[in-house]
């Protein structure tokens, strides 16, 4: 769970507020939402200053009945579940075609997966599994597939990059990356993370930047 300091929360949604659909008010819930999806109205009015949790709960009901909050979900400590391995496959083609054969191929392939076992994408291997966390499909400098998802060790994530998806996509060039660790994790710096890495790096103290 994200420490939540109202001041830090404050300054942040009056910046995004500036840009985006929501006001400060509900862009400061829609934050620390984001930081503890459990937190009650009660507990938000408190930090807000409100007088009570009826005004917390009319702005988080606005934002649901507009859109603004999708669903409230977990954050699973992978590692303890018995999937530490966190990967990215970038996949590219020679040509734009070949990638929009590939991108038909997966719709009809994820569509039959849906009906046919479920909507979790699980890829048994032979010493584990491969759970699918995202895959996009993006353009700019370059346009590729990304698969990023959970494996239960390094060498099932290899083998299901360099043999698994090569044998189904034909065409496909892949490059794997292991995630070694995060300093950003759901929009949050991961101020443990830092910790350790502060240790490691030998780094005593640091500066107040504006922006990383």
């Amino acid at each position: 769970m994200n420490e939540i300091i109202p001041e830090r929360v404050k300054k942040t949604a009056q910046i995004i507020s500036e840009v985006s659909h929501l006001n400060e008010t509900d862009m400061f819930i829609l934050l620390s939402l984001l930081a503890d999806s459990k937190m009650t109205n009660a507990e938000l009015a408190k930090i807000m200053n409100f007088k009570d949790g009826n005004s917390t709960a009319y702005h988080t009901r606005t934002m649901q009945e507009d859109g603004m909050i999708d669903r409230y979900t977990i954050v699973p400590n992978w590692k303890r579940v018995g999937l530490p391995t966190e990967f990215i496959i970038l996949a590219e083609t020679q040509n734009e075609e070949q990638l929009l054969e590939i991108e038909k191929m997966h719709v009809v392939m994820a569509d039959e997966y849906a009906s046919s076992t479920g909507d979790i994408v699980v890829t048994p291997m032979v010493s584990g599994c491969i759970i699918l966390q995202d895959v996009y499909y993006c353009y700019g400098d370059r346009q590729m597939g990304v698969i990023i998802g959970r494996a239960t060790s390094d060498q099932d994530a290899a083998v299901y990059c360099k043999n698994y998806l090569v044998s189904r996509y034909p065409n496909i060039k892949v490059s794997l990356l292991i995630n070694k660790y995060r300093t950003i994790s759901n929009f949050f710096i991961d101020k443990p993370a830092i910790k350790k890495l502060k240790e490691i790096f030998h780094i005593e103290k640091s500066g107040a930047p504006d922006a990383l």
